[in-house]
């Protein structure tokens, strides 16, 4: 885990820790709500109860309580797909067991979506270049794709006809529309989701 402030080279207690990720929790949820450049780090103070002055103890800039909320949430996930794609299971198998973790994540934390496309809205009205932080963001869940299909296509559990790499991109195109769908509160819940992973996936099996 990343650090910052005054704790750059030193340990870091348990009390500390858990400060850290409270702060970076709460002010998650104000980034996803007012959007990242409407909060302040006097915002975060009041919904956090930390003061001001001792936020930077733990963290320099609204930029690095933002890294690491993120970072957090996206840790969590990469590991639970790390898992899955370690798992002796057919590819096509893992393939939706894959699809069900992000979609059943992307429901659990829409405040994690908000967050995203807020900061990134943010960013590309402030000039910055956002298309290498996107692919940070998104070029895990690709790989993952893409690795499933190659091995599904290698021990022909999925149609020889499947191109992995333009697979996998269709893949997180329809991950990233439900995503969309999921910010815009046009879907309660995961069921339809997976229907269409479902049904991607049998299209593809051999």
């Amino acid at each position: 885990m990343r650090r910052t402030g005054a704790e750059d080279g030193a340990a870091v207690s348990p009390a500390a820790e858990r400060r850290r990720r409270l702060v970076a929790s709460r002010a998650l949820k104000l980034f996803a709500r007012l959007g990242f450049d409407k909060v302040s780090l006097q915002d975060i103070s009041k919904a956090t109860g930390v003061p001001r002055t001792a936020l930077y103890r733990y963290y320099r800039t609204k930029r690095d309580i933002f890294d690491e909320a993120i970072g957090g949430a996206l840790s969590e996930l990469r590991d639970s797909i790390n898992v899955t794609l370690a798992k002796p299971a057919p590819a096509p198998e893992r393939l939706l067991e894959v699809c069900d973790i992000v979609v059943d994540r992307l429901f659990a934390q829409r405040d994690f979506l908000l967050a995203i496309f807020n900061f990134a809205f943010a960013m590309v009205k402030a000039g910055e270049d956002m298309s290498a932080r996107v692919a940070g963001f998104t070029g895990g869940l690709v790989r993952a794709f893409n690795r499933l299909l190659t091995e599904g296509v290698a021990d022909g559990t999925l149609r020889k006809t499947v191109d992995p790499p333009v697979c996998a991109e269709l893949f997180f195109e329809l991950m990233e529309s439900q995503a969309f769908n999921i910010v815009l509160e046009l879907e309660k819940d995961s069921s339809s989701a997976k229907r269409r992973f479902r049904a991607a996936v049998a299209a593809i099996s051999a």
